[in-house]
């Protein structure tokens, strides 16, 4: 995996501007927030959790992006690594960059502290929603995105809740037996052939054993089709990025990157050798994201 570097980020937060506990009158016009980073309170399961939020200058109502770190990361350093820093005021999204317990979240069957310790991560990210939703102008569209464990916390996030419109999952995959949430939601799952993490099918293996993961890319595909009720539509093929999309009632698109390991695909040590918009998990999966919100909102 690719070496982090641990921040104690939001216990410095006290300083910063916070999203208030009130919508103000002016919620949906443009300048209605400050236009710098801000943190947002907000309790699940009786305790206080905070998370980092960058609300656009334009007016409302804004979609929300869910940015969520990867193991031992933290929030502020995937808001950089992923290129949503750059990305979010020419997108019109509320970025939101939550704070994993222990620097791990709790997708099920994965990932350290936060399983063992049983962190209820869905509360707290339904509880950011809720909050955006009171307090800010907020659309209703919510996309899901992440890395690593940050990905696969992305898709158990969006089986277990209805919150989410949409996912982009990053080199991570669903370690969990089924999805509750039964409404389709479209999904572009990244993944690198030569990451040995995260397995692509029951013949890899590699670290996965050791870190006791068995669900594999394929297991996630496979789960989200039958969810959308989504059979192979089409494949692609652009120079280091494979894509292969299954059409239903919402979305299902699996690309892979050639040679690829854990990288988001558009980050410095992630990039792409391919034309395809979809090299880019950022700019390029928004454009597929917002096709997606738009198809779904056709009379």
């Amino acid at each position: 995996m690719r070496t982090l570097t641990l921040i104690p980020l939001l216990a410095l937060a006290c300083t910063q501007p916070h999203v208030p506990d009130e919508r103000p009158a002016n919620a949906c016009e443009a300048g209605a927030f400050p236009r710098k980073e801000m943190v947002l309170v907000v309790k699940a399961d009786g305790k206080e959790r905070r998370a980092l939020v960058w609300i656009p200058p334009g007016p409302g109502p804004h979609p929300v992006v869910v940015n969520l770190h990867e193991f031992r990361s933290n929030p502020r350093q995937q808001m950089r690594y992923s290129g949503w820093a750059d990305h979010v005021a020419g997108s019109g999204a509320i970025l939101v960059a939550p704070d994993g317990k222990y620097a791990t979240w709790n997708a099920g069957e994965c990932c350290g502290r936060a399983v063992t310790k049983h962190v209820d991560d869905v509360k707290y990210l339904d509880a950011i929603i809720d909050k955006l939703d009171k307090v800010t102008c907020t659309s209703g569209e919510v996309l899901a995105t992440g890395i690593g464990n940050g990905a696969m916390m992305a898709e158990m996030w969006s089986c277990e809740s209805d919150k989410p419109t949409a996912v982009v999952s990053v080199g991570g995959s669903l370690q969990w037996h089924e999805c509750r949430n039964k409404e389709p939601v479209p999904l572009l799952h990244y993944h690198g052939d030569a990451d040995t993490f995260i397995p692509m099918d029951a013949s890899k293996t590699g670290l996965a054993e050791q870190e006791g993961i068995k669900r594999t890319v394929d297991h996630a595909i496979g789960i989200w089709t039958a969810r959308n009720k989504a059979k192979e539509a089409a494949k692609t093929e652009n120079g280091a990025l494979a894509c292969q999309s299954w059409d239903g009632e919402a979305k299902v698109t699996r690309c892979i990157v050639k040679g690829g390991t854990d990288t988001w695909p558009g980050a410095p040590d992630g990039q792409v050798a391919s034309t395809d918009p979809l090299a880019n998990a950022t700019t390029g999966a928004w454009d597929w994201v917002a096709a997606r919100w738009k198809e779904r909102k056709r009379p």
